[in-house]
């Protein structure tokens, strides 16, 4: 099911897969001795994981390390098979943790998927549309380019392409929005320590320096927090 490249693709905006593989910490202890399958189940592979740090992992589960398949497995996602039996498979409501569904046995990738159709409709019934996964991805990844690169960018542009992702997701549901919030918090205090910066300037007299820093903001300001406080520093900006 897992090699299916049909469930695969399918899985990417549909589910969430948790694998809870008993023995592998038995399969790591044996070493030297271990046989073939043994050996099969615990290869790794060299990679870098999202932060570009080295990490290995491993070859029959690309993108996850020993160490997270071990805390999966003593995880409650092995309590769920209750039968003494592999494989076995479930549907478990994410809300609730309680199991949906249940396959002994396994199930074939045809049926799993009809399966997680149907209780993907009653899950968002009684919680509203699933995220998409991709448009999730592109928040987690662009949210985190535009805050590590504010010092750098500036004010105004970051603000900019902070709003063309929001405006990208503006049919999402709100939940995603919500993780939006870290970003425009960064880009906000940024903005804030700019205009008590400008604010310091006035005082002193240094009009100019002032104009300049301000200027660097542009309206980029408008329509936030801070919209009344900058049209007030610019006012004071000005040449008398």
């Amino acid at each position: 099911m897992l090699q299916n490249d049909k469930y695969i693709e399918y899985t990417g905006e549909n589910s969430v897969e948790v694998i809870a593989l008993g023995r592998l910490d038995e399969a790591l202890a044996k070493g030297d001795a271990r046989n073939a399958d043994e050996l099969r189940k615990t290869a790794e592979y060299d990679a870098k994981d999202e932060d570009g740090k080295p990490v290995k992992y491993m070859m029959e589960f690309p993108g996850l390390t020993k160490e997270q398949l071990l805390a999966l497995n003593s995880s409650k996602a092995s309590s769920y098979n209750d039968t003494g039996h592999i494989p076995f498979v479930c549907i478990v409501d994410p809300f609730t943790e309680k199991e949906m569904w249940r396959s002994p046995g396994g199930a074939a990738a045809k049926s799993l998927m009809e399966q997680i159709d149907a209780q993907k409709k009653v899950l968002n019934s009684a919680h509203g549309p699933s995220l998409s996964r991709a448009a999730l991805t592109k928040v987690n990844t662009e949210g985190k380019r535009i805050t590590e690169a504010l010092a750098k960018a500036g004010v105004a542009k970051s603000m900019a392409d902070y709003r063309k992702l929001e405006q990208s997701i503006a049919k999402q549901p709100d939940s995603l929005k919500k993780q939006l919030e870290p970003v425009l918090a960064a880009i906000t205090d940024a903005a804030t320590k700019t205009l008590d910066e400008a604010e310091g300037l006035i005082g002193s007299g240094d009009l100019a320096g002032a104009k300049k820093l301000l200027d660097k903001l542009g309206r980029s300001l408008d329509g936030t927090s801070l919209e009344a406080r900058m049209k007030e520093l610019t006012a004071k900006a000005k040449p008398q």
